[in-house]
């Protein structure tokens, strides 16, 4: 068309497959509400199953990539602006859905002088180190004791998880030889801004897909926007299709992921709320999280955004079909869902499966990649990490609560072109 807009055949492709896989999962449920032979058969054919047909993943190595790509990585250290801090810091005066900030303060004095040195402003080291000894002979008020304090290596403390998703299970501070204290506003003025903001530093990695690579490889390439269709609209999808047409750099952050992913990616939030859940969520449905049919109970100080453990599994087993990944390799957007089971039940029925034992969520991206957000707190940004490292976190914290890692895998349905979440509540009470 004259100076008009083509469609880049390699996009045409992959959305024409599209279309066909949809079509072709209607055929196989028209066909299975006359047999359910076919129903088996279709249902093997295409890698799906009901939400309680497969067995959980206890093994890393049991999972796999279907899509394995050349990359470029590097680790990027993020930490939020100054200015985030201080709306926290004041916010959380009077707003109980803001977390407070906390730090982990030595109790040995030498080590707390050291502390106060490199976190003082300027001039201001003595009126710090005097206000820091004042905090540590006052108790938290009872509803701070319970909350993670920001630790000296910028990571949360290890405390139980709960069905909101709490914390994020690395290394934190150390109870036996640090104390924790609130960083009120007249606190935070004495600190440097540099020195609060290392303190909430986080790792990201940075991937870029090398194209140069996929040049003489056009089924990957194919393959590539295929599993990235039902997360991008046409013209973000044109738009990678023309990058690996030249050759061009992809950006996972600004490119790759969906456009609210890519919104959120590498920034801290305000609220205490925004968990895993919602992240996991939000990247299949973006107006989902926020439905009154899916976000059935609002917590009280908490954003009205967070996802409940039990609001997830109700709308896995609604809107989403699971996969064994010991026989589908994962593709870009599936949501690997994190589960503590109980050491003495053996082998698990799935039938005895609860929401209670589900800690966390991610999504699987490509390779060995994933995105996510630790947990509620303000201190866990929106991230790009890897399956492996999350896998290792998570199975050393559910060892410590005496239990066992096991994962399961869900995929939205290709007919999904809408945030329309399930109607029917009648089986779920509060």
């Amino acid at each position: 068309m004259a100076g008009g807009w083509r469609l880049n055949p390699l996009v045409f492709w992959a959305m024409r497959q599209n279309c066909a896989n949809t079509v072709r999962q209607y055929f196989f449920r028209l066909i299975g509400a006359v047999s359910p032979v076919v129903v088996l058969i279709a249902s093997l054919g295409l890698g799906s199953s009901s939400a309680f047909a497969k067995s959980f993943t206890i093994q890393l190595d049991g999972i796999s990539p279907a899509l394995k790509v050349p990359v470029q990585v590097r680790a990027e250290v993020i930490a939020p602006e100054f200015s985030l801090i201080e709306r926290r810091v004041q916010a959380a005066e009077f707003d109980q859905r803001v977390e407070p900030l906390y730090l982990a303060v030595p109790k040995d004095d030498d080590e707390r002088a050291a502390f106060a040195l490199k976190l003082a402003r300027p001039k201001n080291y003595r009126k710090l180190m005097a206000q820091l000894d004042s905090e540590m002979t006052m108790p938290l008020e009872r509803n701070d004791s319970q909350l993670s304090p920001l630790a000296g290596s910028g990571q949360q403390s290890l405390i139980s998880v709960n069905q909101n998703n709490a914390t994020n299970p690395v290394a934190g501070d150390d109870r036996a030889t640090t104390v924790r204290i609130r960083v009120r506003p007249a606190l935070l003025r004495l600190m440097a801004p540099e020195a609060v903001t290392s303190k909430l530093q986080r790792t990201h990695q940075h991937v870029v897909i090398d194209s140069t690579k996929l040049l003489d490889k056009p089924d990957l390439r194919a393959e590539l926007l295929l599993q990235l269709a039902p997360f991008a609209d046409v013209e973000a999808l044109r738009k990678v299709g023309e990058k690996l047409r030249l050759a061009l750099p992809l950006d996972l952050d600004r490119d790759v992921l969906p456009a609210g992913a890519q919104r959120a990616v590498k920034t801290f939030e305000l609220y205490r709320g925004p968990n895993c859940f919602m992240t996991a969520l939000a990247f299949q449905y973006p107006k989902m999280v926020r439905s009154q049919l899916v976000n059935i109970r609002t917590e009280q100080a908490h954003h009205e955004v967070m996802i409940n453990n039990d609001e997830l599994w109700r709308v896995l087993q609604s809107s989403f079909y699971e996969i064994d990944p010991a026989k589908s390799p994962l593709k870009f957007g599936d949501m690997i869902v994190f589960f503590q089971l109980p050491q003495s039940s053996g082998r698990v029925s799935e039938h005895d499966v609860s929401y209670r034992w589900i800690k966390h969520a991610t999504t699987f991206l490509f390779n060995d990649f994933v995105y996510s957000k630790g947990s509620k707190s303000p201190n866990s940004p929106y991230l790009v990490g890897t399956l492996h490292s999350e896998w290792k976190a998570w199975e050393k914290h559910v060892a410590a609560g005496g239990g066992t890692l096991g994962v399961k895998a869900f995929r939205k349905p290709l007919k999904s072109a809408t945030s329309r979440p399930p109607k029917s509540l009648d089986d779920w009470m509060y």
